[in-house]
């Protein structure tokens, strides 16, 4: 039996370390930065505080989340999860491939629930069958999910030295544009893609969400009350670095608008970021990735680093524009939201761009050399070039 939900769009509002409008909740702290040693539990006694003259339901979660390659916070990659977003146009008879790897846990077994969702026209389904990944479920396809316009099944292709390999078959049976699919895992697992099929891949793979404990799951807020939310954190026995996740109070969902018979459907929420590092084990560590120059008037330049290390890095970024001769002709330095530097998450990458404005008249013909200097708090600075023309 098809299950189809179509035509609905759900806004996550999400706001970090402050209320959100129309929801005026907040977190006390604003933000948690724990060290914790592995193998410890340790205690936390958190506030959440209702400014508002109105009583407010809340619902209270802990997710996983992530910044953009431009340093946007991105929450909807799902709890303990996988997302493909694949930005193309499917037509009728299209068939693809997916690929990842998953290490199982101890027991040899992970849970697993997933859904796709089709952008236009637009339709979320869940992946349906037996939905385990195990060496015994090698070979077994999971009973495909269609919307009428995708089939997608999940087959276990092997398990070698507990790690699984996995494949989502997909054909399209009608044409449609864009894709998005999710897959859930009942506990955190280390996911790795193969094969992205084109498309983008996004997981969190140093999720401290499965390391904590609430003692509310829902409150209930009088007008300009306060309520204590208790918050236990286990940590592994060994771990090292800064693993992460996001405390959410999220109010019931409501109908905010409808655009062209799609309903429009908001959930507001107020979240605390909390991040835990086991002390002495930190490793600050980065790289250049890529640096590239479009002359004109103005001139712009972007540079992308890595965090090579194991916890997040507070960086800062200045570039200079070197002429043949030598002569330094241009200093940029990053700035964005009034701040000098830029937050980077382990394992992640940043893009930064920086426009110049500075000089009075545009750069004359000739070959220059821009030079990117990062400095993310480490023994030196990172350097990247790029030797660019002016016409």
């Amino acid at each position: 039996m098809r299950r189809v939900v179509a035509c609905v769009v759900v806004v996550a509002a999400i706001v970090v370390g402050g209320a959100l409008r129309g929801l005026a909740v907040r977190w006390s702290p604003s933000e948690l930065d724990i060290a914790q040693d592995p193998g410890a539990q340790e205690t936390y006694r958190l506030l959440l505080q209702n400014d508002s003259d109105e009583s407010v339901q809340l619902r209270i979660t802990v997710a996983d989340w992530q910044r953009s390659l431009e340093g946007v916070n991105d929450f909807s990659v799902p709890l303990n999860g996988v997302r493909w977003n694949i930005a193309r146009t499917f037509v009728a008879g299209e068939a693809l491939t997916i690929r990842y790897t998953v290490t199982l846990p101890e027991n040899g077994s992970v849970a697993v629930q997933g859904t796709l969702r089709t952008w236009n026209p637009q339709f979320l389904e869940p992946i349906l069958g037996a939905e385990s990944i195990s060496a015994g479920s090698v070979g077994s396809t999971d009973a495909a999910a269609t919307s009428g316009l995708v089939t997608l099944a999940r087959t276990v292709e092997s398990v070698v030295d507990g790690i699984a390999t996995v494949a989502l078959e997909l054909r399209a049976a009608a044409g449609f544009d864009g894709l998005t699919i999710e897959e859930a895992f009942s506990k955190g697992v280390q996911v790795m893609s193969l094969d992205a099929a084109g498309g983008t891949f996004d997981t969190i793979n140093r999720s401290a969400a499965d390391w904590i404990v609430l003692s509310h799951d829902q409150v209930t807020l009088a007008a300009n009350e306060s309520r204590e939310i208790v918050m236990i954190v286990t940590t592994p026995d060994a771990y090292e670095g800064m693993y992460w996740c996001i405390l959410r109070a999220e109010s019931p969902p409501r109908v905010v608008g409808e655009v062209e018979g799609t309903q429009i459907i908001s959930v507001p929420s107020v979240g605390m970021k909390v991040y835990v590092s086991a002390p002495g084990t930190e490793v600050l560590s980065g790289s250049v990735v890529d640096v590239d120059a479009t002359p004109g008037d103005p001139l712009t330049l972007s540079a992308t680093f890595a965090n090579t290390g194991n916890v997040q890095l507070v960086v800062t970024a200045d570039v200079q524009v070197v002429s043949q001769t030598g002569e330094v002709v241009r200093r940029l330095q990053f700035s964005e939201f009034g701040r000098d530097y830029f937050r980077i998450l382990p394992g992640s990458t940043r893009q930064i761009t920086l426009t110049d404005y500075t000089g009075d008249t545009p750069l004359g013909a000739g070959i220059y050399q821009a030079i990117v200097s990062f400095d993310y708090g480490g023994e030196s600075l990172v350097v990247g070039a790029k030797a660019f023309r002016v016409r």
